[in-house]
């Protein structure tokens, strides 16, 4: 019974394509088709559908033969090849994935460790392109405007900066956390963060320690403006990179000041400077996939664990 039901489930499926195939061709064609030519293939077509409407198998595949033979001997000049076909699909969807990566959302790899504890090497995220307004590509101009503002603790990714101190970085995609927004007084002491004076609250959680670089590291849960996330500071060392105190400095209008969540191994605003918001490629708001490339058991390398889960 399964068998019949699926036979003519298929003859009734190559006479519906049998029908679509000549009505789209004559539609395209219509002033190109001689009329005696086009009464030809509609008389096939009704009798076609005719046959579909009354359910008689056997009328239906000897309709849908004739309706076949008359596309290909009168018609087959306005068909695409299926190579052709194949191409035009191919390009369909190279450019929907380009327009995609362009303004909706770009795959985004952490190749260092200077935002752990919240991103690990390895991980792969989601980038939002509309986060805070839609640019013109190659450019760093916005045309939309974004479905969100920029705020303190939101985890960026931007074309790095200071290229012109460092031209073999010009081009080169960043990810780091918004500390201060423009006109903010950014002030570091030591690891305390004070922002327009206001001291951020910074409450220890224990210990975390780095397999992949074997250091020890004091965990704190920061609390920016509402926005909580673990940072973490090298046990035991008390000046940073760039000394234990950066004074008071004002975020300039147009730019942000951004940190990586590993405050004592990261190459951020307190090296570098600010970062222009044209520069800003999009937010960071998931974790779609990990490699714990280090391990060398293949059932361990991937992080279950962190497999879709959002960015704080």
């Amino acid at each position: 019974m399964i068998g019949i039901w699926s036979k003519e489930y298929q003859i009734k499926k190559r006479a519906k394509q049998a029908v679509s195939t000549a009505s789209s061709l004559l539609k395209k064609n219509s002033s190109k088709v001689e009329s005696g030519v086009a009464e030809v293939i509609k008389e096939k077509l009704n009798q076609t559908e005719k046959a579909l409407r009354d359910g008689n198998s056997g009328e239906l595949v000897s309709k849908t033969d004739e309706l076949e033979d008359a596309v290909r001997d009168h018609l087959s000049r306005f068909s695409k090849s299926k190579l052709r076909q194949n191409i035009e699909a191919l390009l369909v969807a190279i450019a929907l994935a380009l327009l995609i990566r362009t303004f909706v959302v770009q795959p985004f790899k952490i190749p260092s460790g200077s935002m752990i504890p919240t991103l690990l090497v390895g991980d792969h995220l989601l980038v939002s392109k509309f986060a805070y307004g839609t640019k013109i590509p190659f450019t760093d101009k916005f045309i939309l405007p974004g479905i969100d503002d920029i705020k303190p603790g939101d985890v960026i990714v931007f074309i790095y900066p200071d290229y012109e101190n460092d031209p073999s970085k010009k081009g080169v995609h960043y990810i780091k956390r918004v500390i201060g927004l423009p006109g903010d007084n950014v002030d570091i002491r030591g690891r305390n963060l004070y922002i327009n004076g206001e001291e951020v609250p910074l409450d220890f959680l224990g210990d975390f320690y780095d397999e992949r670089s074997g250091v020890a590291y004091d965990e704190y849960e920061e609390n920016l403006f509402g926005k909580k996330h673990s940072v973490i500071y090298e046990k035991g060392r008390e000046v940073t990179q760039r000394g234990n105190h950066i004074p008071v400095q004002e975020v300039p209008e147009g730019h942000v000041f951004v940190m990586g969540d590993n405050r004592d191994n990261s190459q951020d605003s307190r090296f570098w400077g600010y970062v222009p918001i044209g520069n800003i490629e999009g937010k960071a708001f998931l974790i779609h996939w990990s490699w714990n490339l280090d391990d060398e058991n293949i059932l361990n390398k991937v992080r279950w664990n962190r497999i879709i889960s959002v960015i704080n």
